[in-house]
């Protein structure tokens, strides 16, 4: 093996599983690179990556499942790569269809998928075998932490700190390359996050107010969901979801960002299939994808900013109701 590329996702989740890679493929002090990328541009983001590549190489994608419109393009890539002789692994604890799996089998990438668990924990769970490593106790703690927050059990003291603090936005890759080289070297938790976390919370308090401005409920389909229009920065959009859904006794939340991205959030109704019905996907309890936002919505939400939230409130209705999402079986 000679150089390690990771493509992850954005989340605590995905900054985890490439700590937890990192440390376990003993690269510590070095040679590594690590790329974000949403479900709905990893292809985007691999293909800026295939030029630097190598035969030899090892490429490790984390945290991030299929999505429709960017999958097909992925596979493209990584077929490509496994053809140059690069070792291709993929970790998720994501809901895949039989057919993704057989694409990336026929790409040659080794895909790791374990849904009992956050994807650091997928990690954790099969890298060790494969590259003769061993997962001690600061792994053991990194994962727990990260499964607590990521699937919204909020057990670990840590989870709500880490959370937040690989959430701030505004800093991109930057903001989570400093939280990243502290968990690669075994640091959880310090002074500097700590004043990171303070910072954040300010934000966060003025981001709810915002959001609360921005928040349309719709009824319908057998349906009570809450929509809430997200311009950037704090809260993040599981806090969000976790206000809407008890505030409003909503089925759905969902968080709506300006490039139409959208994050479901439920705690009965399985968001999973309502997004992968719109060419996303994710978790039974949390899921996104992204919806084409018309123009004259755009516009108007400038001046009234529930209209977006009350375009994408009734989309998401809708769909839950073709389902039968709110109103069949949890």
């Amino acid at each position: 093996m000679n150089h390690v590329y990771i493509v992850t996702h954005t989340d605590l989740d995905g900054v985890a599983s490439a700590a937890v890679a990192v440390r376990l493929l003993g690269r510590i002090d070095g040679g590594y690179t690590v790329s974000y990328a949403e479900p709905y541009n990893l292809d985007e983001v691999l293909a800026g990556l295939e030029q630097y590549i190598e035969e030899g190489d090892l490429l490790v994608i984390s945290d991030l499942g299929p999505n429709r419109s960017s999958f097909p393009g992925a596979v493209e890539v990584l077929k490509k790569l496994a053809g140059r002789r690069v070792d291709i692994e993929w970790y998720d604890h994501h809901v895949w269809s039989d057919d993704d799996k057989k694409a990336l089998a026929g790409a040659g990438v080794k895909l790791f998928i374990d849904t009992s668990t956050c994807a650091a924990g997928v990690v954790a769970r099969y890298m060790p075998s494969i590259h003769d490593a061993r997962v001690d106790e600061y792994i053991e703690d990194l994962v727990a932490a990260t499964c607590s927050a990521d699937l919204w059990r909020w057990d670990h003291p840590l989870s709500p700190k880490l959370f937040r603090v690989v959430g701030r936005n505004g800093e991109g890759q930057d903001g989570k390359d400093l939280v990243l080289k502290k968990l690669i070297s075994g640091i959880l938790w310090d002074e500097e996050l700590e004043e990171r976390l303070l910072d954040y919370l300010e934000k966060e308090l003025e981001g709810f107010n915002n959001v609360q401005r921005t928040t349309y409920i719709y009824q319908g389909h057998g349906c009570r969901v809450a929509a809430a229009y997200k311009q950037g920065g704090p809260p993040a959009n599981s806090f969000i979801g976790g206000m809407l859904l008890g505030r409003y006794s909503a089925d759905i939340a969902v968080i709506i960002r300006p490039n139409g991205g959208i994050s479901l959030r439920s705690r009965r109704v399985n968001v999973q299939r309502i997004a992968s019905s719109l060419g996303g996907g994710g978790h039974p309890r949390a899921s996104g994808a992204k919806v084409d936002i018309p123009l004259i919505y755009r516009i108007i939400s400038r001046i009234y900013p529930r209209m977006v939230s009350r375009y994408i409130a009734r989309i998401v209705a809708r769909e839950a109701g073709r389902l039968g999402s709110c109103t069949g079986p949890v």
